[in-house]
């Protein structure tokens, strides 16, 4: 009996423990659950937010990106309707070496050959503008201002407006940006004093590939109105130009270029003199022919230090008069070595007849050397030296002119 009361008593014991045991279990597992509950809200509301950052992120960039379409969409600033605008001057010291230091219209001295204003500008992804207004002591003069169609047809470009024509290489320049300190002989005395600069349009292929690397033909039709050649300022019959580059890699670092020009044009008087009275002149035809040969040397990872050139244009006018007709023949070359990042240096050759009649006996020549250093991209110096000989005057012509060019404006020395 004593050992049942013992066994019962152990039980009831133990089975309180268990009891109490299993209630503690259950007690931390509830506890275990609510804590794991909180947990995941937690995390819910953590991975929400998240969510709700990175919504409000693509919404703020989806405004952003529509507020930079609606400014590309015909919003322009002030900055961006301007044209571009450069300044550029030109001013030479010269002395003549002779007895009177002049020699005609030349005397040494300091002179400020030209300020020019250019402006340029994009209308459109189709279309741009150039001008250039020149001021010289002399007064003001209108250089060029044409637009230019990109693209008219696939290939084709087209200009309209007053422009320096596209007769062989260096007429089409700015005297600013020449190799030398003057143009040629040959182009000044054959196709006139300002070269050929006249108003009209201008049509621009590049061509398939047919006989070189790449080929270029341009047809210009414009107004007579160079006074040597054309009609000048009376009644201008249209002139035709046309020009055809060809370009060949001769190697990794060198290139040649031929370039052919034929011109066509009246040169008839038709119209009223300054006077009033009425001019009718039978048709009369000018012709004009060029040539022109470069080849270009640059060696790759040198090209800032190193390069040399050499360049030859050859020219011929036939110019029909009331009696008689010029027939005129001219050219230069001249050959650069570029020395460093500053220094180039050159020589040229020019030979012209005279732009008259009865010349055959008659020409002029001259001999050009020069150094020129690059101060900077803006700012050039040159030193050069002229020897002109003549069978039209009796003792040569020597001259020493150092040049001073500054360009202000992102064009910088432009070519054109």
């Amino acid at each position: 009996m004593r050992n049942k009361i013992l066994f019962l008593t152990a039980f009831i014991f133990l089975t309180a423990v268990l009891t109490f045991a299993q209630e503690s279990d259950s007690t931390k597992i509830s506890q275990l659950e609510k804590r794991i509950k909180k947990l995941e809200d937690k995390l819910e509301q953590d991975e929400l937010g998240k969510l709700l950052k990175e919504a409000e992120t693509v919404a703020n960039k989806q405004v952003e990106k529509k507020e930079i379409k609606e400014f590309k969409s015909g919003q322009r600033s002030l900055q961006a309707i301007n044209p571009e605008i450069s300044v550029i001057g030109d001013m030479y010291g010269q002395y003549i070496a002779n007895d009177k230091s002049f020699t005609g219209d030349l005397r040494s001295g300091a002179f400020f050959r030209v300020l020019g204003l250019h402006f340029q500008s994009n209308l459109d992804p189709f279309s741009f503008i150039k001008a250039a207004i020149e001021f010289r002591p002399a007064g003001f003069e209108f250089g060029e201002a044409y637009m230019t169609w990109t693209n008219i047809f696939p290939g084709v470009g087209l200009t309209a407006g007053k422009f320096r024509q596209q007769f062989g290489v260096i007429n089409r320049w700015h005297s600013h940006s020449l190799d030398q300190f003057d143009f040629p002989l040959a182009l000044t005395t054959i196709l006139g004093e300002e070269g050929l600069n006249q108003t009209g349009l201008s049509f621009d292929w590049i061509m398939p590939s047919i006989i070189s690397d790449a080929n270029t033909l341009t047809l210009q039709i414009t107004d007579g109105q160079n006074e040597q050649l054309f009609s000048g300022d009376m009644f201008s019959f249209p002139a035709g130009l046309l020009h055809l580059k060809n370009y060949w890699d001769l190697s990794r670092d060198t290139y040649l270029e031929l370039g052919l020009t034929g011109m066509l044009g009246k040169n008839n008087q038709r119209g009223y003199d300054e006077e009033g009275n009425l001019i009718l002149e039978n048709s009369r035809l000018t012709a004009l022919g060029g040539l022109d040969i470069t080849v270009f040397w640059e060696p790759l990872n040198q090209a800032r230090y190193h390069s040399f050139i050499w360049r030859t244009e050859l020219y011929y006018a036939n110019k029909k008069l009331m009696n008689d007709r010029i027939k005129a023949f001219g050219g230069y070359s001249y050959v650069e070595y570029k020395l460093d990042l500053q220094w180039q240096v050159g020589t040229r050759f020019d030979y012209t007849q005279p732009f008259e009649t009865n010349n055959r006996s008659k020409y002029t020549w001259q001999i050009v050397p020069y150094i020129t250093w690059w101060q900077s991209n803006w700012v050039k110096l040159r030193l050069q030296y002229n020897y002109l000989n003549s069978t039209e005057i009796p003792t040569a012509q020597n001259t020493i002119r150092l040049q001073i060019v500054f360009a202000a404006g992102p064009h910088k020395h432009d070519r054109y």
